[in-house]
């Protein structure tokens, strides 16, 4: 056993005594507060992390210890039939362009990519030797717009002057083709699982991948910094399209400087936090957990108005709902029937077929009135109970469930959607079938 493994066996022991590494935090709360409730404390919290920032490995620094070229990324979202949005990370000034072509063959393009400076306040470092700080400087993101693609089609990219830093994505399939996509949540690859999972997922080459949100812990060992190379083959893999979690906001000003900088306006039609994207006649509803979701919040009414909208949109098959915080669990986290029955005659009104839930470390597959519920928990956090809760009145409703790291495969055809649950050894736990019509 090396160094690293005794080192980690021993945090492990601590940490889960404490209850860290429970569900998500484990709570029947209500969690980290939004965001914009957060900045006040950024200050005194942050110094204190700062003040830690003895610990880890030396990180990617934006000041003196600036490392030229690409540091995160690239990763892409937004992408539509015609567009696609293409971001990475710098600290100095580099490569302002995306170069592109067809997978299949074709005349590389390129796009232009604006820069957007900004600046992270404090020091967060890891306490595994090999983990990479998130160090306090001045970073750069850049953006690229690729226009005029052709529906349907995979591309290849790459950022310019820097091959290796690569990825592709696929344009917004036409109603009625086939389509697959990956579902994942609570993804925390320091703690072992997340890539053996993706390795047996990824291979199946979904056109993108829906996340439910706690991309990334704080808590569970990680940084960003350790983070992204960790996950650039989840990100180059296909447009990255992630829901938002309370542990998007471990630190005081982690939401703003890392996570939105990072993932912010990943989709369509949407507002902070939540959004809109279609394939293949399918459309897809990020919801943010974090802040108000009932019928009668702000985001309720956007989820019902647009979820109006989309059932009657040519080529419409379905909708497919995704969040954080799950409506139905039999696990160790809370719950939201309240909100789920408040919301439920919408999903029947405008033919939403699935629901995809994360923040339970475990799988759950739940049927109601002809919606299925998943809870796709088991990214990479250390798995929960996910019998904690069994008196809980949906249990009835559970129909399939296990203890097991893993993500979720969907194939979309010309008659169904069908799920496949797929554990960290490469093994299918769950399969079901939902009946899709035929494009409008």
């Amino acid at each position: 056993m090396n160094h690293r493994h005794l080192l980690f066996s021993s945090l492990s022991l601590v940490l889960l005594s404490l209850g860290a590494f429970a569900a998500c935090g484990g709570d029947s709360s209500d969690g980290a507060a939004p965001p914009s409730a957060q900045a006040g404390a950024a200050g005194a919290a942050g110094a204190a992390a700062g003040a830690a920032g003895a610990a880890g490995a030396a990180g990617e620094g934006g000041g003196s210890t600036c490392t030229p070229g690409v540091l995160k990324g690239p990763w892409s979202l937004r992408t539509s039939g015609t567009e696609a949005t293409v971001r990475w990370q710098t600290c100095v000034p580099g490569a302002k362009a995306v170069s592109f072509s067809p997978e299949g063959g074709g005349d590389p393009r390129s796009a232009d990519a604006k820069e957007t400076p900004y600046t992270t306040t404090y020091r967060y470092p890891s306490v595994l030797s090999d983990a990479p700080a998130d160090e306090p400087g001045d970073y750069i993101i850049y953006e690229a717009t690729l226009t005029g693609l052709t529906p349907s089609t995979c591309y290849a990219y790459s950022v310019a002057g820097e091959a290796a830093k690569k990825g592709r994505f696929c344009t917004a399939r036409k109603p009625g083709e086939k389509l697959t996509f990956l579902a994942i949540g609570d993804t925390n690859p320091a703690l072992g699982t997340t890539d053996a999972t993706l390795s047996f997922t990824l291979s199946k080459n979904p056109d993108f991948v829906v996340h439910g949100g706690d991309i990334q812990y704080y808590s569970g060992l990680e940084t960003w910094a350790y983070w992204f190379p960790k996950m650039q083959p989840m990100l180059a893999a296909g447009a990255f399209l992630p829901a938002v979690g309370n542990h998007e906001s471990e630190k005081p000003d982690e939401y703003e400087q890392y996570f939105w900088r990072f993932f912010g306006d990943a989709g369509f039609d949407g507002k902070t936090g939540y959004f809109t994207f279609e394939s293949a006649g399918v459309h897809f509803f990020s919801v943010n957990t974090q802040e108000p979701f009932g019928a009668a919040s702000e985001q309720g009414k956007w989820l019902t108005a647009k979820l109006e909208a989309a059932s009657m949109a040519p080529g419409f098959r379905g909708s497919i709902v995704y969040q954080h915080r799950p409506f139905f669990t039999c696990g160790d986290s809370d719950h939201h029937p309240t909100e789920q029955a408040e919301l439920e005659p919408a999903f029947k009104s405008f033919n939403v077929k699935l629901v995809l839930q994360a923040h339970m470390h475990g799988y759950e597959r739940f049927e109601k009135d002809g919606i299925v519920y998943i809870t796709t928990g088991g990214g990479g956090g250390a798995i929960g109970n996910i019998d904690d809760a069994i008196d809980r009145p949906e249990c009835a409703l559970r129909k399939a469930y296990g203890a097991f790291p893993h993500a979720t495969v969907f194939d979309v055809d010309a008659t169904s959607l069908v799920g496949t649950a797929i554990d960290s050894k490469g093994a299918t736990r769950d399969t079901f079938t939902i009946a899709l019509p035929s494009p409008k």
